[in-house]
């Protein structure tokens, strides 16, 4: 039995998507550059020409032993992006983690998560300011960022945390707009699967104007970007297959049989439309389902029987409704006005202003065997009331698809102002003043959520003895103090049973909004107080003061926790970050006998947080250049991510995840209470990091660059907020703060409760190498431009999961290897390239091993996939250019990782092409 969502209609259907290339190719020579990747310090002449707003140091005219990766704006263009989450496929120090149906988080949000580490110690600036949280939990959507407007993008890949502050744990990723622009720009473009869904059509113009003899300039744009995404996983081959993750109801500890087992046409043990007597029940009621009008059906177990899954039978398979992407929609609009008063003091102001829209659904209301229904139940086969002692009850599970699909809607509104003023003075010093507000709004809806104590008051039906009709128990019972009239009477017994009138009484819709207020005011300065023989010491002094405020309101039921899932709590916090900060680099030696050059440079950074008092960063480096073509690199630094204010205020919130207890043999999978919330006591994480590198750009091998550097981060006290399945394996694995904060029945054992709150108890580890290349020359009328990026994580470790490098299957593992390897050769005219991705594999969980024993898995294989992307461009005249990209031209499939849910994606893993082979075309203009 499937569970569809409801589609959109496809009427473009799949030959469009072929049209749409076709129409694009054929009036071009050839297919375009793929993303260039390069490091800051070299130079790409090609390029249009902006000041960078951040090269890893605040220091002017310096180079910084800070490895960056830059993405310039021909790089963007022909990548084709409609929003920055599209990058993160192809950067390998970004791991993806776009939520595509998770219903505790915010749906269709996409966070930058550098190195592994979690979204939150990575810090997001835009044009080289911090940028605000967009929903309560202190996360930022880069979605909302219209990807058309983008310049640059810039990753220092390394701890910034004391020259651009808190959360720089990981690194920095910049997003420059173009802030320049003369004249007008803009594009449309359409993309679509072969599959005929994922439907992107998207449409940007910016206009900018210079005015009073050039002292004047002022830039306007706007950005529409929609994507029909796809909520069924069954429209691939991968997913229509109904893989799920089993427990082996034959494992012994003993008999070498693996403990679970990952496996198609899998279904549910206790979930059918119509009903299903629980697995526990007694030996006469077991295996009893209810077919139409409540008939009494006998249920066919299949093989595998556990107590979520089995395998075939006649059990319920929502899993192949699983989401691949949700559905999105993108308004924004930009703005900005400057103003040189002098040839040396501008002030300008800027407006950003962006709302999406993200909806996806979920699966039915479920109850997995949980359903206790008393023997005088007014629906209940008097076949099956025979078999109950008095007083007894009976317990089912069923799928409640009466009660309709929930469904998630969330609007997320950006609003960023700010008003600044910058300029230079004395001999090369530079500074800079602004004041930044934000006010993003995030609303959410839970349509199709159920109310629990009506829930219970409908499905807790009799007879009244008065007009021999069902009626709520609560109505005609002796006491009055409980009575409601509005309760209907639900019938659980065959599908299609429970009325609509009843359906109205316990569904509804929960809701909540909450508003994410950010001022920022910040002075900095630059310059040379000095020179050495080497050179010119730069020194660069900044102050900020920063306010951080959330409040959230939901509806009355979600404050009482009293809907099934999703129960938003009131939330007001705030709290407020003074800063000073300083950097310098110091030459000590240029063109010497034992050194070309030789920089040393540090920073420090004073912060003081209302919350948590006073922390100090800093950071030192050094760049060595023995002979011309060959520097080192190398830093040292101290970075912090202070707690945000969910973290600290947020209360209590409530979910059902279905967790699985290896303290029994077989292992048992429950559903159970899980409760979140916020500890004011958190302090602010600790990191060490420690870079070493090499670039090479030897002289006999002109344009040519290649970077190797080693990096190692280490986090004490990180701010922890675990899954219940992650209290779970760290209780089972003897973590005693964990098995305080589960809860077990007396009488079973079984979880019931678990307290998942947020504490400074972690540790995290990670080390690897970054790898860039990059060569060029000319051929023909054009260049020839060779590139390589790759990331390799020997290490990612933390204290609950312990060991995840290699991980690849589930959880927050990461690939030891990823990279991308390019080809390009570009004219005055057209572009053509071919870019090859690579993401190694590795194993589903690393906790998991295959053979027998204690977790052990029949198939704990990822295998690693090669993706090949083409696309191109080519001007029609100087000021109109068409362009074309076909993403994973072969269509390749994601391997089968099936999450441990309920409504599992076959492929849970974040590293792998899910969509497809997707096809884009369009075209560029700028006058």
């Amino acid at each position: 039995m499937r569970f569809k969502p409801l589609k959109f209609s496809n009427s473009f259907g799949i030959r469009s998507s072929w049209l749409c290339l076709a129409v694009s190719l054929g009036a071009m020579p050839g297919l375009a550059q793929p993303e260039a990747v390069e490091d800051a310090n070299v130079a790409d002449e090609t390029e249009n020409k902006q000041d960078l707003v951040i090269t890893g140091t605040r220091l002017v005219g310096f180079s910084a032993p800070t490895p960056v990766t830059s993405i310039g704006q021909q790089d963007l263009e022909a990548k084709a992006i409609r929003s920055v989450t599209d990058l993160m496929m192809d950067v390998p120090t970004l791991r993806f983690n776009q939520n595509n149906g998770q219903v505790s988080a915010p749906i269709g949000a996409s966070n930058l998560d550098l190195r592994g580490l979690g979204s939150s110690r990575t810090l997001l600036l835009l044009d080289g300011r911090r940028f605000a949280a967009t929903d309560s939990s202190g996360g930022v959507d880069v979605s909302v960022i219209p990807a058309v407007l983008i310049n640059k993008v810039e990753i220092v890949t390394g701890g910034a945390s004391a020259a651009y502050g808190s959360d720089a744990v990981s690194g920095v990723v910049n997003i420059s707009l173009d802030s320049r622009l003369e004249g007008v720009k803009g594009s449309v473009q359409y993309s679509e699967t072969t599959y005929g869904d994922h439907r992107q059509p998207g449409a940007s113009l910016a206009v900018g104007k210079s005015a009073l003899g050039g002292r004047l300039h002022v830039i306007a744009a706007g950005d529409f970007y929609r994507n029909t995404g796809q909520l069924d996983q069954s429209t691939r081959p991968w997913g229509s297959h109904n893989y799920a993750v089993l427990t082996n109801p034959a494992y012994t500890a003993t008999n070498g049989q693996p403990q679970r087992l990952i496996l198609p046409n899998s279904t549910t043990t206790q979930l059918i439309s119509g009903g299903v007597t629980a697995l526990n029940s007694p030996a006469a009621l077991r295996g009893i389902q209810f077919g139409p009008g409540g008939t009494v059906l006998p249920f066919d177990f299949g093989t595998n029987v556990g107590s979520s899954f089995m395998t075939g039978g006649d059990g319920g398979t929502p899993m192949a409704t699983a989401n691949i992407t949700p559905r999105y929609t993108r308004y924004a609009g930009f703005g900005r006005v400057s103003f040189d008063f002098t040839d040396d003091t501008s002030i300008f102001a800027d407006a950003l202003w962006s709302r999406s829209e993200a909806f996806t659904d979920q699966n039915p209301n479920i109850d997995s065997g949980t359903i206790v229904l008393r023997r005088d139940n007014a629906f209940m086969p008097a076949s099956i009331r025979d078999l109950i002692p008095a007083n007894g009850t009976l317990t089912i599970g069923r799928i409640n698809e009466e009660d309709g699909t929930l469904s998630t809607t969330t609007i997320a509104t950006v609003r960023r102002y700010a008003l600044g003023i910058e300029g230079t003075f004395g001999a090369g010093w530079q500074y800079s003043a602004y004041a930044q507000i934000s006010r993003n709004l995030y609303e959410r809806a839970d349509a199709s959520n159920r109310i629990n104590a009506r829930w219970l008051n409908a499905i807790d039906a009799v007879i009244n003895p008065a007009t021999g009709q069902p009626a709520c128990r609560i109505n005609v019972d002796a006491s009055t103090t409980n009575d409601d009239p509005a309760c209907v009477p639900s019938n659980l017994f065959g599908p299609g049973s429970v009325s609509a009138a009843a359906v109205a009484y316990y569904i509804g819709t929960s809701t909540s909004r909450s508003e994410q207020r950010q001022n920022v005011y910040a002075a900095n300065v630059s310059g040379s107080p000095m020179s050495l023989p080497a050179g010119d010491i730069q020194l660069a002094l900044g102050a900020e003061y920063r306010t951080e405020e959330v409040s959230q309101v939901s509806d009355p039921i979600s404050q009482a926790s009293g809907w099934r899932q999703i129960n938003a709590q009131t939330l007001s916090g705030r709290f407020n970050v003074k800063e000073l900060y300083g950097e310098i680099g110091v030459p000590i030696l240029k063109d010497s006998a034992i050194a070309e050059e030789l920089d040393v440079s540090g920073a420090l950074r004073l912060t003081d947080y209302s919350t948590s008092g006073s922390v100090t960063t800093w950071k030192v480096g050094s760049t060595y250049t023995p002979v011309r073509g060959i520097r080192f690199r190398g830093t040292v630094s101290r970075d912090i991510r202070a707690p945000n204010v969910n973290e600290l205020f947020s209360g209590q919130a409530s979910g059902r995840p279905i967790v699985i207890d290896t303290s029994f043999t077989p292992a048992r999978s429950s559903t159970v209470n899980q409760l979140t919330g916020g500890n004011t006591a958190l302090k602010p994480e600790k990191a060490k990091t420690y870079t070493v590198g090499v670039v090479l750009e030897p002289l006999f091998l002109p344009r040519f660059h290649l970077s190797i550097d080693y990096y190692t981060i280490s986090i004490d006290s990180a701010i922890l907020a675990p899954t219940a399945q992650q209290v779970v394996d760290g209780c089972n694995i003897g973590v005693t703060a964990f098995c305080s904060a589960i809860t077990r029945d007396s009488a079973t054992n079984v979880i019931t409760d678990v307290r998942a709150t947020l504490l400074n108890a972690a540790t995290f580890k990670t080390r690897g190498v970054d790898i860039e290349a990059e060569y060029s020359f000319p051929v023909a009328a054009g260049s020839l431009t060779a590139r390589a990026l790759a990331n390799y994580v020997s290490t990612l470790y933390n204290s609950v999961n312990g060991e995840t490098a290699g991980q690849t299957g589930s959880g927050t593992g990461i690939p030891h290897w990823r990279g991308n390897i390019s080809l390009s050769y570009r004219t005055s005219n057209y572009l053509f390239g071919i870019l090859g991705r690579y993401v190694q594999g590795g194993v589903y969980n690393s906790l998991y091993f295959e053979g027998g024993g204690p977790n052990s898995i029949n198939n704990n294989h990822v295998g690693g996939r090669a993706y090949i992307d083409v696309n191109g461009s080519y001007k029609i005249t100087p000021e109109v250019e068409i362009f074309a990209k076909v993403n994973n031209l072969l269509d390749s499939d994601p391997p089968i990782t099936p999450q441990v849910i309920t409504g599992a994606s076959a492929a849970g893993s974040p590293f792998y092409d899910r969509v497809g082979r997707l096809l884009t075309g369009g075209v560029r203009f700028r006058f």
